[in-house]
């Protein structure tokens, strides 16, 4: 069943757009996947990404999402701050299509199509147990190839780059945690997807708090 929004609430202070989604309650069959929180295993949880595009005038944006526990379930604030960007392109980025709410850039008809990431859905689909140093092909002309670990807000990573056929001037890198850190998190700890050489859009985990 899908989360249900109880309240709602929007501050505007100055050039910056808070967006606070306050009291939503945590339903099993969530959102799985790369983009997508998984089932809720409980507890308390605080995950704060930076969400940019390097070739905007505009700051990056910064998403914050708390979970703790509530009466009937599992309370869920999420929170969206973008300083100097219009009210119409403040997005939250809850469910499983929050990559590309928070982070997709305005789409524009000269603007080719962003690379399609479905394939990735394979790795969750077989729970695959993504390691250092691998080549995996994935369905309709995807391809991973990972690398090596590094720390991501203190999570261990596995850092790799995201290949498409029919995207051939663009790639992204990513990073991978383990399965069940992967589950707790809305978007990849780092997410960077470059175009021709030029970084388009770079999401990064700067704070991660989970207590079960």
């Amino acid at each position: 069943m899908p989360k249900r929004l109880k309240t709602g609430t929007k501050w505007f202070v100055g050039l910056s757009v808070a967006i606070i989604v306050g009291a939503l309650l945590v339903q099993p069959a969530a959102f799985a996947g790369i983009f997508g929180m998984d089932d809720y295993p409980g507890g308390t949880l605080t995950a704060v990404f930076l969400i940019d595009e390097p070739n905007s005038d505009a700051p990056p944006r910064r998403y914050e999402m708390r979970i703790q526990p509530g009466e009937n379930g599992y309370d869920v604030t999420e929170e969206v701050s973008s300083p100097g960007r219009p009210v119409d392109e403040v997005t939250t980025a809850f469910g499983a299509s929050g990559g590309a709410g928070a982070a997709g850039s305005r789409y524009e008809e000269d603007d080719s199509p962003n690379i399609d990431l479905s394939p990735l859905s394979a790795l969750d689909d077989k729970n695959v147990d993504i390691k250092p140093d691998q080549n995996y092909i994935l369905p309709d002309g995807g391809r991973l190839v990972t690398q090596g670990t590094e720390t991501v807000a203190g999570v261990e990573v596995v850092m790799g780059v995201f290949l498409h056929s029919n995207y051939p001037n663009q790639r992204v890198k990513m990073a991978f945690a383990d399965r069940k850190t992967r589950d707790l998190l809305l978007f990849p700890a780092f997410f960077e997807r470059e175009e021709k050489g030029e970084v388009k859009t770079r999401i990064e985990l700067v704070e991660f708090n989970y207590q079960s």
